[in-house]
C-alpha cells in the first residue's frame, strides 16, 4: 500500500525519504485535543509550519503508563475536552495538516487498548488515508508486534519500536531486525518528561543496536534542551521533544492568543537548533 494524498498515490514512507536528506532530525510531540479541539488544531499547524522535521501526535488515553505528569495531565484534559472518538479527531486534524503539507513525516504514539477497540485493519486503513507514517506503541511488547507490524505494513505504516536502556541483547537484536523507519531509544528508564540531566551511560544500548543495524535512531524521554541535542548527537540521528513543548505551550494558555503560541513554538524550536 502507498502513502494516500488526495487523488495522488506515493511509494515511499515520507520517514525514509526524511532520513535521506536530513541527518539530524528534530521530532516535537503533541497531544490531540489538548487543551480543547480548536487550540489542538492551532498548536498542530503551527508545529508543522515551524522547522520540525517530524509531528508526533498523541492520542489521549485514561491509562499512559508511560507518559509522565505533564503528558498525562494534558491527557486528562483532552479527554474531557473532546466530544467525539479521539482517533477519529485525530485523523482529521492529520487530514487538515496535510493540506498544508503533503510531504513532513507524522507519527502517531497511541496505546494499544484504544487501537484495539478501534480495530487494527480499520486503524491502519484510515491512517494511510489520512496521511500517517509510523505508529508508535509504547505499551505493545515486541514479542506480541509481528501481527500489528504485519498490519501496518501493508498500508505502507511503519511500526516504531521503542528500545530502553534496560532492554535484553536478544531484544535489541529481534527489534533491529524488524524495525523499520527508526528505532526510538528511550532515553532513560521511567516515564516522560523534562529533565535537568542526561546520563551517556543510559545510552550504550546504542551500540548493541549498532552491532546489528544501520537504521536511525532518535532519542526521547527527558530531552529538553539545546544542551541535551549536544550531548545525543554523536550517538543518534535526532531527538523527540514533547513535555519541554507542553510546558511551553501551558505559558501561553492563561491569556492565549494564536500569534503568541506560534512565536512561542517558533522560538523554541530555533532555539533547540541553536538559531
Amino acid at each position: 500500500m502507498a502513502i494516500f494524498l488526495g487523488d495522488n498515490i506515493m511509494s515511499t514512507n515520507r520517514i525514509d525519504t526524511i532520513f535521506k536528506i536530513n541527518k539530524n532530525i528534530l521530532t516535537l510531540y503533541l497531544t490531540s485535543g489538548y487543551p480543547d479541539k480548536d487550540k489542538s488544531k492551532d498548536i498542530a499547524n503551527a508545529l508543522i509550519n515551524s522547522n520540525i522535521d517530524i509531528l508526533e501526535i498523541g492520542i489521549p488515553f485514561s491509562d499512559p503508563i508511560a507518559d509522565g505528569p505533564t503528558i498525562q495531565n494534558t491527557s486528562f484534559i483532552a479527554i474531557n475536552a473532546i466530544n467525539e472518538p479521539i482517533i477519529d479527531f485525530t485523523f482529521s486534524i492529520v487530514s487538515e495538516l496535510r493540506k498544508k503539507d503533503a510531504n513532513k513525516p507524522i507519527i502517531i504514539m497511541s496505546y494499544l487498548n484504544l487501537i484495539f477497540q478501534y480495530g487494527i485493519e480499520r486503524f491502519a486503513q484510515n491512517a494511510s488515508t489520512y496521511g500517517i507514517d509510523a505508529i508508535v506503541i509504547p505499551d505493545l511488547p515486541y514479542n506480541e508486534s509481528l501481527n500489528i507490524k504485519k498490519s501496518l505494513e501493508t498500508h505502507n505504516i511503519y511500526l516504531i519500536y521503542m528500545v530502553t536502556p534496560t532492554s535484553s541483547p536478544k531484544t535489541i537484536n529481534e527489534i533491529s531486525q524488524n524495525a523499520k523507519g527508526f528505532i526510538y531509544y528511550v532515553s532513560s528508564t521511567g516515564v516522560t518528561g523534562s529533565r535537568e540531566t542526561l546520563s551517556e551511560e543510559n545510552f550504550k544500548n546504542i551500540n548493541e543496536i549498532r552491532k546489528y543495524t544501520e537504521i536511525p535512531i532518535l532519542i526521547g524521554f527527558g530531552i529538553s534542551s539545546k544542551r541535551h541535542l549536544d550531548i545525543i548527537k554523536p550517538w543518534a540521528n535526532g531527538a523527540i521533544v514533547a513535555s519541554a513543548l507542553i510546558n511551553q505551550i501551558n505559558d501561553q494558555l492563561a491569556d492565549y492568543n494564536v500569534e503568541n503560541v506560534e512565536n512561542t513554538i517558533n522560538n523554541f524550536v530555533n532555539e533547540l537548533r541553536g538559531k
